[in-house]
């Protein structure tokens, strides 16, 4: 009764009627009669922009180096002999590589608000295994004092999992404890987008024809009437097959259009907008997802590091104490244990850029050729862990004193 209890999914109620459950299916029915759209994950996904904004997202998250690294007093250094370190870096599970992990689990956070993996561990305690938890099988609950996550899987059945052997990385949510999704939350505008993609799509389907109305100018019989309707049936039907699209009509019939032209309604704004609406409400610079209309050289340029700072900094951030927390025993993480994600990659300039921040950290005396030459993936050479410091620079207590002739 308690395992029952505990793999029940907890209620969500309706804020119009606290009285009814909010399910999926009331949900859609609610959008469907709203706006005539049903918007969920799978659906939101075949929006372009919003399918972009998840992909530049979770790329940009995957792609990054992660390493374990360990701090021992002044001297910081990759923790290779941590079985994190492998887990993490190149392989979590034997179902993906680190990069699809973290692309996946990204995608999770984006779409419906959390993402789960769950840490296997020896009976020892050791760390074996990261393994991903769907967030559609996976939900927070309560067991009397104690909180426990709750997991339905196809293959292995139900299972309880301790907060501590799960990884939550959460999107913004209210409550502290599961984020909520974005689609959720900005169904409107996300179904407004669908809207006039799915406007676009029957329209063109129409052969670009409106809707309209045949008046007929004087009075009818009903034979008349009913000869007229399988006239005006056979030629729709040879408009449809036949390259020649103008219908002909008799002289006493008259068409009159009854849907608003694309043009008059704004059709390419409203999708521009909604586009631009949903790279803000993912925080993506537009030009990241193909939206160059008001992209020039210098802002690109800027809005790239603008994006590595305020859009995946908090991101990676989230990320690393989620790890740290779940993966580290308090211990290790005493002893000096800790992941880092290395955003030197999404930062890294042309070769004129780089060549002037190497001259510059050398003659500076803050990194010795070798140094530079490592962050190039290149070979160190000998004689070049010589610091070197620039004939113009010299400690501010030597001011003024007279040069040593020897």
């Amino acid at each position: 009764m308690i395992l029952d209890s505990l793999f029940s999914p907890p209620e969500e109620r309706n804020i119009e009627d606290p009285d009814t459950p909010l399910t999926g299916q009331n949900l859609a029915e609610y959008f469907d009669g709203d706006i005539g759209i049903t918007v969920d994950n799978q659906s939101a996904m075949t929006l372009s922009a919003v399918y972009a904004c998840t992909y530049v997202l979770s790329s940009s998250i995957a792609q990054l180096p992660l390493h374990v690294m360990r701090k021992q007093g002044d001297r910081i250094e990759a923790a290779k002999d941590h079985p994190a370190y492998w887990l993490l870096h190149d392989e979590p599970n034997s179902w993906q590589t680190s990069y699809k992990w973290r692309e996946t689990k990204q995608a999770h956070v984006v779409g419906w608000g959390n993402g789960y993996t769950q840490a296997i561990r020896s009976p020892r305690g050791e760390l074996r295994e990261l393994v991903t938890r769907r967030p559609w099988e996976t939900s927070l609950v309560r067991n009397g004092n104690r909180w426990l996550y709750a997991v339905i899987d196809e293959d292995e059945g139900s299972r309880a999992v301790q907060m501590e052997d799960m990884i939550h990385v959460r999107a913004l949510g209210s409550d502290g404890r599961t984020g909520k999704s974005l689609i959720r939350q900005h169904a409107e505008t996300i179904g407004l987008g669908l809207a006039a993609q799915r406007y676009g799509k029957d329209f063109f389907m129409g052969g670009g024809r409106a809707t309209g109305l045949v008046t007929v100018k004087n009075t009818l019989q009903k034979d008349s009437w009913e000869r007229l309707k399988t006239a005006w049936q056979a030629a729709v039907a040879r408009l449809k097959t036949s390259e020649n699209k103008t219908l002909m009509l008799p002289a006493d019939l008259d068409y009159k259009s009854l849907t608003i032209p694309p043009e008059e309604a704004q059709f390419l704004e409203t999708r521009k907008f909604t586009r631009s609406e949903i790279a803000g409400i993912y925080n993506v610079p537009a030009h990241m997802i193909n939206d160059l209309e008001k992209a020039t050289f210098s802002n690109i340029s800027e809005q790239a590091i603008q994006f590595v700072r305020h859009t995946i900094m908090p991101w990676v951030v989230n990320w690393e104490q989620e790890i740290n927390r779940r993966v580290f025993t308090r211990a290790e993480r005493a002893a000096g244990y800790y992941c880092k994600f290395n955003l030197a990659g999404l930062l890294r300039g042309t070769a004129k850029e780089r060549a002037e921040f190497y001259h510059a950290a050398i003659t500076d005396g803050w990194m010795d050729r070798n140094e530079a030459r490592l962050l190039e993936d290149l070979n160190p050479r000998d004689g070049l862990d010589e610091m070197l410091i620039s004939v113009n620079a010299q400690p501010a207590s030597q001011l003024g004193q007279p040069d040593n002739q020897e």
